[in-house]
């Protein structure tokens, strides 16, 4: 299983991000699968195209409930133009809960929930080694 298929809502992200996600790269996952482009772990910046995502520089949670709970703020970038007015620093993230979300970097957390879920099935593991097919 890939990182990409294991979306969360936004808080539960961020939460599991190292610094809580301030200065990580999110993107929503419903961009991606209307075709519009999203950074990724693996494109370098110099040959990437424009991509839409929110470069998080402030974070508020709640962690006392069941669910991780609070909002972000963040510069948000639709196809490489910044779309937070510049006359502001970063503007409030909106849709945190309703959409599902994903970071460029993999949570340390969630890559550690995948690992353990390959112990049961390696080909939850996407660190794992190819086997050859007989």
């Amino acid at each position: 299983m890939s990182f990409a298929s294991r979306p969360v809502q936004l808080p539960r992200l961020l939460s599991l991000l190292p610094r809580d996600g301030v200065n990580a790269v999110v993107y929503e996952t419903r961009w991606a699968e209307m075709g519009i482009p999203v950074p990724t772990y693996s494109a370098s910046k110099a040959s990437a195209p424009p991509t839409s995502r929110w470069e998080i520089k402030k974070v508020r949670l709640d962690l006392s409930g069941p669910k991780p709970m609070g909002r972000a703020w963040g510069v948000f970038y639709w196809k490489g133009k910044r779309m937070t007015p510049d006359d502001v620093e970063y503007e409030r993230v909106k849709g945190g809960l309703k959409y599902m979300w994903q970071s460029v970097l993999p949570p340390p957390r969630l890559v550690h929930e995948v690992r353990l879920g390959s112990k049961a099935s390696p080909a939850l593991d996407p660190t794992a080694p190819a086997t050859p097919s007989s």
